[in-house]
């Protein structure tokens, strides 16, 4: 068959008789083929992690803001104009950049926007701004379209 004709990959991996057994019990329950079972899961995980490390990134920044502001008060100090800023543009990776350059990727990187893992290969949006110590800001193909 022709390369453009055909749907999908096909993958194939040896499974221990109990996970083979476990996968059949569950497709059957959930009345859809074994294969669309591990689809199902396949997408559910990576959705799932990309979800984990956009909520990580977003807890990072909040703690980090909140013990600087901590650390500010305890030594009774106010917070500049420029620290302000610099933690606003944590909690917003966005704000920061103001160009976008499209890239193939040598790593697999998080989407600023979605959370989602975009893996080494594949395209996405490299955020470009003023200040070169800011953090790496991507978009996966797909937000990156929608800018």
């Amino acid at each position: 068959m022709a390369k453009r004709e055909r749907k999908d990959q096909l993958i194939q991996t040896r499974v221990p008789d109990e996970l083979s057994l476990t996968l059949r019990e569950a497709a059957k329950q959930k009345r859809v083929t074994v294969s669309q079972l591990i689809r199902n899961v396949l997408e559910d995980t990576f959705d799932l992690v990309g979800d984990v490390v956009g909520e990580a990134v977003s807890l990072g920044s909040t703690v980090k803001r909140d013990a600087m502001r901590i650390a500010d008060s305890a030594k009774g100090r106010k917070r500049s104009a420029a620290a302000t800023a610099a933690v606003a543009s944590d909690a917003d990776p966005m704000e920061g950049v103001e160009a976008w350059q499209e890239v193939r990727l040598n790593k697999d990187v998080v989407c600023a926007q979605c959370a989602r893992i975009v893996p080494r290969g594949d395209r996405a949006a490299f955020g470009l701004g003023g200040d070169p110590g800011a953090t790496k800001v991507w978009l996966c193909a797909v937000c990156a379209a929608r800018l």
